[in-house]
Formats: structure tokens, sequence, C-alpha cells
């Protein structure tokens, strides 16, 4: 039997507080990373919808929106 999973909330914003500081920056990646554009037929990389974005925090450190870990307030 299939179960389903909930699947974590991926939206986030500038000012949103995760990974133990502030979000300040969030930009597409570069075409030159690999993995972060789906590949063509023709072999170059489709420039829209990426599959993750790259996050600058307030302590100076980037992250994929992959590794993500929203920090909650206390929730009652």
């Amino acid at each position: 039997m299939t179960y389903w999973k909930r699947q974590a909330n991926t939206h986030y914003h500038i000012g949103q507080k995760t990974n133990g500081s502030t979000i300040v920056g969030i930009k597409a990646p570069d075409t030159s990373e690999a993995g972060a554009y789906i590949e063509q037929w023709h072999g170059t990389p489709l420039k829209k919808n990426p599959r993750y974005m790259n996050i600058t925090l307030a302590s100076g450190k980037t992250i994929q929106s992959t590794e993500l870990m929203r920090d909650l307030e206390d929730v009652v």
C-alpha cells in the first residue's frame, strides 16, 4: 500500500529566520552550476525554472534552497 508523504513548505522570503540566521538575498543560480537547470535534448540547459535558488544569509553563508531549515517561533 502506498502512503502519501507530506512535503515541507518551500516558501522563503527576505527577512525570514532560517538556519540560525536571517535571509538577506535570493538569487537564481548561474547556468554553469551543475544540476541547477534541466538539460535540453541538444545539451544546453533550459535557462528558466531552476531546481533550486541560492540564498544568502546575514552570517555571510550562501546555501541552496534545498538546504533550508526554517526556524519556528514558539508555537503553542
